[in-house]
């Protein structure tokens, strides 16, 4: 069954979309909107206790940073708007281009990372006071290589060589952000990206029910053996898997985080204690505005408001979803489906983490949580797809 572009532009209905004479989805950037303010707004609350604390009294420290950061990516985001998608593919080497980034970012942390939080995984821009994360550069690159490697080769991908091939590509940027900067959530991220995007163009969905069997196969080997490990002598990630598993027996170590998360997620209920009230921020929730920035908005704003964000997730890859179906070309489609999976893949871990129903891991939530890098390559993801529907919109009127 086909899952290209040309396979779905004769899918009828109603647009649903509020357009203007630009072609900018109104709909998609109020959504966008919507989401940095929130964004901020969360980032001031679960942050300015420990801003005033850390930082000579300024509450507002990541605040004003995170301010700037959304700045900057909207720049960007309406920049790359106005970016003809097809230029990213326009020569033949330019797709080799974006693979090499994808590589070549995550070793520039050996000569010139800077550690923070027990590892190396940021660059200093110098001269600005912000700081840098190859991963991020390196998610937005792979979108762009697998997008045009499997537009060439979308012929292929019904046979086993065809789809090895191509999932064999994001293997060494994976291995390497996660042996280099011990970034094992970003490793995760962009494999499961870039497999999302195989899966799509591939005409053959057995094959991958196969792989997803075997992963999950070798996932339950691995929670069988740590159940009955021996965790001492295990390592840092056996002792993850095992807390996850037995939080109990390790709620001063590495079981710490969830537990608190829980809690801050207990003490909210369905309404929360209203915003800025949370407790779990203070002292007991670390990473409070950024990996756990979740369960500040449910000790917050309750049930309601974590339910709120997450409908206001599913309209933004509703958005996407409707412009990708509405493109004319594999590769434009690809890019958008790469989009809607990075913001996917991390939106779910985010709050699999959050809620302890997967090993803890450090992951923002898209938009919503503390990093100037994140925010400003999620935000150029999304010019591109804002510069695709432009281009369909073109199309239309002609």
């Amino acid at each position: 069954m086909a899952t290209t572009a040309e396979s779905v532009k004769n899918f009828t209905g109603k647009q649903m979309r509020r357009v203007s004479k630009m072609g900018f989805d109104w709909n998609m950037v109020l959504i966008l909107i919507f989401l940095m303010g929130f964004g901020l707004i969360m980032v001031y609350s679960s942050s300015s206790y420990m801003a005033s604390r850390d930082y000579g009294g300024n509450s507002r420290y990541f605040f004003n940073r995170q301010a700037v950061a959304d700045l900057i990516g909207i720049v960007g985001a309406i920049a790359l708007m106005f970016v003809p998608y097809k230029l990213y593919n326009k020569v033949w080497f330019f797709p080799w281009v974006f693979y090499g980034i994808a590589v070549v970012m995550p070793l520039l942390t050996i000569p010139f990372g800077i550690s923070s939080h027990g590892a190396s995984r940021w660059i200093e821009i110098p001269g600005t006071g912000f700081n840098l994360q190859p991963a991020e550069v390196s998610k937005l690159a792979m979108i762009l290589f697998m997008a045009s490697y499997l537009t060439a080769k979308k012929n292929t991908l019904n046979t086993w060589k065809g789809i090895l091939i191509s999932l064999a590509f994001p293997v060494p940027v994976c291995l390497i952000i996660y042996l280099v900067t011990e970034n094992l959530s970003s490793a995760i991220i962009i494999f499961g990206i870039s497999f999302v995007m195989v899966f799509v163009v591939s005409r053959d969905y057995l094959r991958f029910l196969a792989i997803i069997g075997v992963v999950g196969l070798i996932g339950i080997i691995i929670i069988v053996y740590v159940q009955n490990a021996d965790i001492s002598d295990g390592g840092f990630r056996i002792a993850r898997i095992y807390s996850w598993l037995h939080p109990e027996n390790s709620s001063d170590t590495t079981a710490h985080q969830a537990i608190q998360s829980l809690y801050a997620i207990g003490n909210g209920g369905v309404w929360g204690r209203g915003l800025g009230q949370s407790i779990q921020k203070i002292s007991n929730l670390p990473e409070p505005h950024n990996d756990m920035i979740f369960s500040v908005i449910c000790e917050e704003l309750g049930i309601v408001g974590a339910i709120t964000l997450i409908i206001m997730f599913i309209l933004l890859l509703s958005r996407m979803f409707f412009i990708a179906r509405d493109t004319k070309d594999t590769y434009a489609f690809l890019l958008v489906v790469g989009v809607m999976s990075h913001v996917m893949i991390q939106v779910i871990m985010h709050i699999a983490v959050a809620t302890n129903s997967m090993p803890n891991t450090g992951v923002s939530l898209p938009f919503i949580s503390y990093g100037g890098s994140s925010v400003c390559f999620m935000l150029a993801e999304m010019g591109v797809v804002l510069g695709i529907n432009r281009s369909n919109r073109a199309e239309v009127r002609k």
